[in-house]
């Protein structure tokens, strides 16, 4: 597992301003868009944590049921890993804590996740774990070990996909208002001021926002949290839901301390409360950080050049994500390669994901 970095912001802090409003006078009124609703459960022995993209205008999702220990899916372990599975938008079809892979995999099985199935169709099951089970590291095959950590963070990455589409598509639709040479309603000014400030420019420019403003190819952001984390046995993906290696160095912010860390660095490797967190701040460093500039030029160049993103190609671009340099861009690609990761660029969460009694996975 690769831990030395030269990726995170904290290296390199620096203040950002917000948009003169003199230019934002030149801006107009756009449309209104979907943005994700998040719910949490606290229960008796852990948080049940459930996601799912909700209209604006829809209702709010409504969860009260307590869990004391022994429910109706059986008996929950504490410190067991939360799943939920929620169909539709605003549906929570079901709920079930796992303290094993094995409970994990029966899981898959019964809702019919199969990864020959999202190879097939495209269709993955909006399905989100809080954490991996303790057990991963046990399982003696290391293709079932695989199979079931892909199934595990896919659905997390493609709902952070999805949560950067839909402002990709509001930054869209407001530049489109703003070449019209129509006046931007205060809230959408304000919101572009936000979206300007946390991907780190200090004035609005839509073309430069558009090129931070994008997906990470589901190839590649499972390639690299496989390297990371050693396909989700590392002691910093077990203990604290850290599947990128990104370093801490702020002594405010909490983190792990790694066992071989240099004598006299300081740094941790970041811990979340639960694997999306991690995931999200993946996603927002290669969209945010400016060694990553490259990676972010390259994929708008592929955008437009072919009409999708491409995570192998993509992986090239990441010389400073690791110290290893070619190396370590040589093993995202041979993990993507060897594991047919490509196929999950067009994967795309479904919100009525049905059993498929098909055979077994692959």
């Amino acid at each position: 597992m690769t831990n030395r970095k030269t990726n995170e912001p904290d290296l390199w802090p620096g203040g950002v301003k917000r948009m003169d409003e003199k230019m934002a006078r030149f801006v107009s009124a756009g449309k209104m868009f979907q943005k994700s609703a998040v719910a949490v459960m606290t229960t008796a022995i852990g948080t049940v944590f459930v996601l799912g993209g909700a209209s604006m205008s829809a209702p709010k999702v409504q969860m009260t049921a307590q869990y004391t220990g022994k429910e109706q899916h059986g008996e929950a372990e504490r410190g067991a890993p939360a799943i939920v599975v929620a169909k539709g938008v605003e549906k929570l079809s079901d709920v079930t804590l796992a303290s094993s892979t094995g409970k994990l995999q029966d899981l898959f099985e019964r809702i019919g996740y199969k990864l020959d199935g999202v190879r097939e169709r495209g269709e993955v099951p909006r399905l989100f774990i809080a954490s991996l089970p303790a057990d991963l590291k046990q399982m003696r095959r290391a293709d079932l070990r695989k199979i079931t950590f892909i199934k595990s963070i896919l659905p997390l990455i493609l709902h952070a996909n999805e949560l950067i589409e839909q402002e990709r598509l509001r930054i869209l639709a407001l530049r489109e208002e703003a070449a019209l040479g129509r006046r931007l309603a205060p809230k959408d000014i304000a919101w572009l001021t936000d979206t300007a400030d946390r991907y780190g420019l200090n004035s609005l420019d839509f073309e430069v926002l558009l090129v931070r403003v994008d997906i990470i190819p589901p190839s590649l952001a499972i390639a690299q949290a496989a390297e990371e984390s050693g396909w989700g046995t590392s002691r910093f993906a077990q203990e604290g839901n850290a599947l990128f290696g990104q370093r801490a160095y702020e002594a405010h912010r909490g983190g792990i301390v790694p066992k071989d860390r240099p004598e006299g660095k300081k740094f941790k490797v970041r811990a979340f409360d639960h694997l999306i967190d991690g995931v999200k701040a993946y996603v927002h460093n290669l969209n945010s950080h400016f060694a990553y500039e490259d990676f972010r030029e390259l994929r708008a160049s592929l955008r437009a050049d072919i009409g999708h993103i491409d995570g192998y190609a993509l992986a090239g671009s990441l010389l400073r994500y690791s110290e290893r340099g070619e190396d370590y861009i040589n093993t995202i690609r041979l993990i993507i390669r060897v594991n047919d990761l490509q196929v999950f660029d067009a994967a795309r969460l479904d919100a009525n994901f049905t059993r498929d009694p098909g055979g077994p996975d692959a």
